[in-house]
């Protein structure tokens, strides 16, 4: 079928800026009555975090077209029938999503151009060298306060961000504290703040002592502030899945169930809505094409080699994971911090399943099928390096022995990945076996994207079986135990029983894998 012409721009992609998109005409799914519900509280600041591309930034430059008093572009949305006033105020606004913040000084840098600027638009101007940030960012709202009779909107969007990627952390948080101390220190010279990001970072002052701003991250009124709901979906995209659905000769029902399978079901409170990731959704509707869009987008490299420099088992991932509701709420990212699975959470690769009200434990999963097959193949990079470098991940190469029945070279090839693991001379046995399951793990969930894969480590089930057009792989490992150990429990729990009427051709592979040579050993085959 020919794909139908698709106006592109109607989409908000790429764009983060309100005030464009109204313009243009873009589709807006209308969060304003969220935005009107932080304006009215009584509550001054605001700390918002979620993962990256889910919308923070546009929900900021919404607030910010509000405060700058421009009316017009809010005709027909939500806010226009509830709010009466609409009072200009000088908003300061920070975006830090993008730049280098690896030298000496650049967010220092940053935030001084940021503030020489905001004071120069209101007549403002600071002269004195002497004065440290702090004091110029205090002494410029305090003379807009005092020229204008208007308190100073500050809008800081992923704040951070800088800190994240810097290079000289100590210095930059101190500078951190200096400047965000302002909103305490001249809390009279503000109307409103908010600041989004994709945690809270400690020792910044920022999130500690009094007048810290309120988090509503884990609030169940704001759960659906970015992203899209259900609702939101069939509201502003049912003629799109409609489309789609005609593109791809499928019913609009089993299209909407796609979607939900490859980019819905974040929940950021046990009893908040759920919500799609708006880049992956949009970009799936725009080019008609159901891809891993996070994969390109959505990756954090810090928290891949966090991962990588920590003892953390991937094998925890393979079912649902525990956490303490508090614990989740209270997290501040520090340099010396541990513990992946909050930062997991908040980076978007775990979200809320289910709650356990009487221990208040989250259990936290994947969200979904696009995000776990970004974080498998994430990994995968920084563990074996890209795919296209001489000792990576070949995917295709798998996929080739895999179509052409060569197990042998399968076995080499991962042979070959424990070979890139940079093993140390006093490494334990256990954590010698773990590495050899974290890998097989990884091998065969990324498999699993291109070849029908049964569940993996499961009880009572081989530790993988893929599954393609001509034949059945059924593998069994064992440690520092012969090959033929392996063969023997496919045959004796008879792995294989459900396949012998495919008409397929069948491989049953026992694997031995030593603790002390750090690879495998020995396999054997069975057709």
């Amino acid at each position: 079928m020919e794909t139908p012409i698709i106006k592109l721009d109607r989409f908000p992609l790429g764009v983060q800026s309100f005030e464009t998109l109204r313009q243009r005409g873009s589709i807006y799914v209308d969060k304003t009555d969220y935005a009107y519900r932080l304006i009215k509280s009584d509550t001054k600041a605001y700390f918002l975090a979620r993962p990256r591309r889910f919308g923070k930034s546009l929900m900021c430059n919404t607030l910010r077209a509000y405060f700058e008093g421009k009316k017009e572009l809010f005709e027909g949305l939500k806010i226009s029938e509830l709010e009466k006033e609409w009072t200009k105020y000088p908003v300061f606004y920070l975006p830090l999503a993008s730049g280098d913040f690896s030298k000496e000084n650049a967010i220092k840098n940053r935030l001084s151009n940021a503030l020489e600027d905001f004071g120069s638009k209101y007549g403002v101007e600071i002269t004195n060298p002497n004065l440290s940030l702090s004091e110029r960012f205090g002494k410029t709202v305090q003379e807009i306060k005092q020229k204008t009779g208007l308190l100073t909107v500050l809008l800081v969007d992923e704040y951070d961000n800088p800190l994240i990627t810097s290079e000289h952390l100590d210095e930059d948080k101190k500078t951190y504290r200096e400047f965000f101390s302002v909103l305490k220190d001249y809390d009279d010279c503000f109307r409103f703040v908010f600041l989004t990001g994709v945690t809270k970072f400690a020792k910044t002052s920022v999130f500690s002592g009094n007048n810290q701003p309120l988090d509503i991250s884990l609030d169940k009124n704001f759960s659906g502030i970015c992203g899209i709901t259900h609702e939101e979906l069939m509201t502003y995209f049912k003629n799109e899945i409609q489309e789609f659905a005609d593109y791809q000769g499928v019913s609009f029902d089993e299209m909407l169930d796609s979607l939900k399978k490859w980019y819905d079901c974040y929940r950021f409170h046990e009893k908040g809505v759920k919500v799609f990731n708006p880049v992956s959704l949009f970009s799936a509707l725009q080019s008609q094409d159901l891809q891993n869009y996070w994969y390109s987008t959505g990756t954090p490299t810090v928290l891949m080699k966090r991962i990588k420099n920590s003892n953390f088992n991937i094998l925890k991932l393979k079912n649902d994971v525990e956490y303490g509701k508090d614990d989740l709420k209270d997290y501040k990212d520090d340099e010396v911090q541990t513990d992946i699975v909050p930062l997991l959470y908040y980076t978007g690769y775990l979200t809320i399943k289910e709650y356990v009200e009487d221990e208040r434990l989250y259990i936290l999963g994947f969200p979904n099928y696009e995000v776990e097959m970004s974080f498998f193949k994430s990994l995968a990079r920084e563990f074996y390096g890209s795919p296209d470098s001489e000792n990576g991940f070949k995917y295709s190469k798998f996929l080739s022995d895999f179509r052409a029945g060569d197990i042998e070279s399968v076995i080499e090839r991962i042979k070959a990945l424990f070979c890139t693991l940079p093993y140390a001379n006093d490494k334990s046995v256990k954590l010698v076996e773990r590495d050899f399951q974290n890998v097989i793990y990884l091998v065969f969930s990324i498999l699993g994207e291109y070849i029908i894969a049964e569940p993996h480590f499961s009880k009572g089930r081989a530790d993988a079986i893929l599954i393609n057009k001509t034949y059945v792989y059924i593998f069994e490992f064992k440690i520092d135990q012969d090959a033929q150990t392996a063969l023997n429990q496919i045959n004796e729990k008879n792995y294989a029983g459900k396949f012998k009427m495919d008409g397929k051709k069948l491989f049953k592979i026992g694997v031995s894998f030593s603790s002390e040579e750090k690879n495998i050993v020995d396999w054997k085959v069975e057709e």
